[in-house]
């Protein structure tokens, strides 16, 4: 069987999204449980920052891919005008001309982009802490669900249409969560005050992370916005880029006037872990970030949301598998449970159903 050059290239960007994604939320969770970052302390979430600004090193290249597929159409367009000329000769004046020359990059609206990072903040601060309680296997599940919150609010205030395969997922969305949240409560026998509050420490990382995944359906719609508002539309990945850069900012501020003064009382590295270790990882999510935008672009480009809404389910279903295995005996809250199982299992294959039902709309989002 012949495989083409174009098939291996995306297959790379599959396997490399999946492997990226777990390093970056396996690699977070590695730096909660070792006490080198907290919810409030802002530095895993300086991590992600950083990734994204990163995400500028590619630019050129992306830019190269899109000068390229504008130069094949053009190339395309002129076959088929040649092709007209030779066989229709008397219908010269009815050549088509070709308009699309090359890429034109619309300019970055720099204050639209100031607010989208003021947002991401707010939303990656609810979606860190509730990580920081829940743990990365329900995490992940209930951060799937985002797909489902930009629908809801693209049909609420850009007037896009769904269909009923649609709104079937979103309400199996929500009843799926709701049977996966069940899984925090005690049972009747268990009554005392330790695991009461236990329960309602898990309960409210739940309700943070939901939360949180509600406000960057917020940041990836208003990122929708942003581009369908201009003619031509600035380049996504260099939007992430400058988002990048201000969300960088913010968080040093936070870090300077809040974490260093306490320092001591937020980070408590677990003995026995090595500080080259801790900035291994930092280092290792950083890149991951970086390298899974990437990876993220590429695929809607070429594959679509569709696939890449895949994707994006089978990454929920290994991160909630490993961190079973991982984590289960040190961490209640990352064993799978009947009602987790359950679930997890309807919401996954929920936002599948909705990624397939798509009614050929174009999903633009930032990642």
């Amino acid at each position: 069987m012949n495989i083409s050059g174009e098939t291996l290239y995306i297959g790379f960007h599959q396997v490399m999204f999946l492997i990226t994604g777990l390093c970056t939320t396996l690699g977070t969770q590695w730096l909660f449980y070792h006490g080198a970052a907290t919810g409030d302390s802002y530095l895993a979430q300086l991590a992600q920052y950083l990734g994204m600004v990163l995400v500028g090193l590619i630019i050129p290249i992306l830019l190269r891919n899109k000068q390229k597929g504008y130069s094949k159409i053009n190339q395309e367009e002129h076959g088929h005008d040649i092709d007209m000329a030779i066989n229709h000769p008397t219908q010269d004046e009815h050549i088509p001309t070709t308009t699309l020359s090359q890429y034109e990059e619309g300019p970055i609206p720099h204050k639209s982009v100031i607010k989208l990072a003021v947002l991401d903040v707010f939303a990656n601060f609810c979606v860190t802490v509730g990580f920081a309680i829940v743990g990365s296997g329900m995490y992940q599940v209930i951060y799937s669900s985002v797909v489902i919150w930009c629908a809801i609010l693209t049909w609420l205030f850009m007037k896009r249409t769904l269909s009923t395969m649609q709104w079937i997922a979103i309400f199996g969305t929500s009843t799926g969560l709701a049977i996966s949240s069940m899984g925090n409560f005690s049972s009747s026998t268990e009554v005392d005050a330790q695991s009461a509050a236990k329960t309602t420490i898990l309960m409210f990382g739940t309700l943070m992370t939901l939360g949180g995944t509600f406000f960057y359906s917020c940041v990836y719609v208003y990122s929708d916005y942003i581009m369908s508002q201009q003619k031509p539309p600035p380049l996504p990945a260099r939007i992430c880029f400058y988002s990048g850069i201000y969300t960088s900012i913010i968080s040093l501020v936070w870090i300077s006037l809040y974490t260093l003064p306490r320092f001591d009382q937020l980070i408590h590295i677990k003995e026995g872990t090595a500080l080259e270790s801790v900035w291994f990882m930092y280092l290792l999510v950083i890149v991951a970030n970086a390298s899974h935008s990437w990876n993220y672009y590429e695929l809607i480009d070429r594959t679509g949301s569709v696939a890449t809404g895949i994707l994006q389910g089978l990454r929920a279903v290994l991160i909630y598998i490993i961190s079973d295995a991982w984590y289960c005996e040190s961490d209640s809250a990352q064993c799978f449970t009947t009602y987790k199982g359950v679930g997890s299992l309807l919401v996954i294959g929920c936002v599948l159903l909705f990624t397939v039902g798509r009614s050929g709309s174009v999903d633009k989002k930032f990642g």
